[in-house]
């Protein structure tokens, strides 16, 4: 009997809590009831705890549903990304949900892509990426998040094709050996971060005055230095029409494949024949990678130089563009 009554106690005691459902099935509930503030604070309690990736995707498409029906579109598409980042096929049905909250799914899906790195032995196999020519192994390439089919075809071979899902802002590796029986060996790795990569850029400047009739300078900059994830930090020499020294270092954004947009930061120290002039700039730019390891960039800024023996450009405005060589 005393068993029986301890059995009882616990089942009651532990009904009321499976009656609530989880974090997420309570979170939906006050959505579907309009009470969007007390849906998101149970909704970003769960994308705390939760770990199975596919109970996030559902967190955070809801909560961007949240977010959008607050008008806060910019935290929408922060938590969107997040549902992409656990499932990039994560939809929403357009019978149930807004369709500019769909739409806006659909945009930061299309700004999202991922690193393709493909190898092989022996190296000059033929690429097919979606049924497109994607060049020939070794090949580095960007494409959209989701699902993907690559093929690889030697010269005296068969098409090998692999399917493969790409997540954001991440690397997927691949070798392909042939020889070996189909399908060949795939080697695919997802790093959290880009590796450490050197570049080096070649850039025209020219410095425009605020003053009516100034006369603008201009001059030619060589340097270089290293990306990791979405920064940039190098170190540049000013090579005409005088000397300078010039520390750089960028914010890199990816908007659409083969796009970048960057915020700059600079230091310049310049030697000219009337002293030395040092101070602070940036700028705001687009980059376009016509090829995996070619770049051609631009950007517009200002400049103000603290110590100046030439006073009339202590402050200009910036402009700037050339090419930039990374490896791939």
């Amino acid at each position: 009997m005393t068993l029986g009554v301890l059995v009882l106690s616990l089942a009651l005691g532990a009904s009321p809590s499976a009656g609530k459902g989880s974090r997420f099935e309570q979170g939906q509930k006050l959505f579907n009831q309009g009470e969007v503030e007390a849906a998101l604070k149970l909704l970003d309690a769960a994308a705390q705890e939760e770990r199975d990736p596919a109970v996030l995707e559902k967190v955070h498409l809801l909560r961007g549903q949240c977010f959008s029906a607050r008008q806060d579109f910019v935290r929408a598409e922060d938590a969107f990304a997040l549902a992409l980042d656990s499932n990039p096929d994560a939809s929403l049905d357009p019978a149930r949900v807004d369709p500019t909250v769909v739409k806006l799914l659909d945009a930061v899906r299309t700004r999202l892509t991922a690193t393709l790195i493909v190898n092989s032995t022996p190296p000059g196999a033929s690429l097919f990426l979606d049924s497109k020519n994607a060049g020939v192994t070794p090949q580095t390439l960007q494409a959209p998040i989701g699902r993907h089919r690559l093929e690889a075809r030697w010269a005296d071979g068969p098409m090998t094709p692999v399917e493969l899902v790409f997540k954001p802002k991440k690397e997927v590796r691949i070798e392909f050996v042939q020889g070996q029986a189909p399908p060949p060996q795939l080697v695919p790795v997802q790093p959290d971060q880009k590796p450490l990569r050197p570049y080096a850029d070649l850039r025209g400047v020219i410095d425009v005055p605020p003053v009516v009739g100034s006369t603008p300078t201009g001059g030619i900059d060589l340097g270089g230095g290293f990306e990791f994830s979405y920064f940039r930090v190098g170190l540049y020499a000013r090579l005409f029409p005088y000397l300078g020294v010039i520390p750089r270092g960028a914010w890199v954004v990816p908007v659409v494949p083969k796009f970048n947009v960057f915020l700059e930061a600079q230091l310049p120290l310049l030697f000219r024949s009337g002293g030395v002039g040092f101070g602070f700039g940036g700028v705001a730019g687009g980059e376009f990678l016509a090829l995996p390891w070619l770049g051609l960039f631009g950007a517009l800024g200002g400049q103000h130089l603290l110590v100046n023996t030439n006073r009339a450009d202590n402050t200009t405005f910036h402009a700037s563009g050339g090419v930039r060589l990374r490896l791939p």
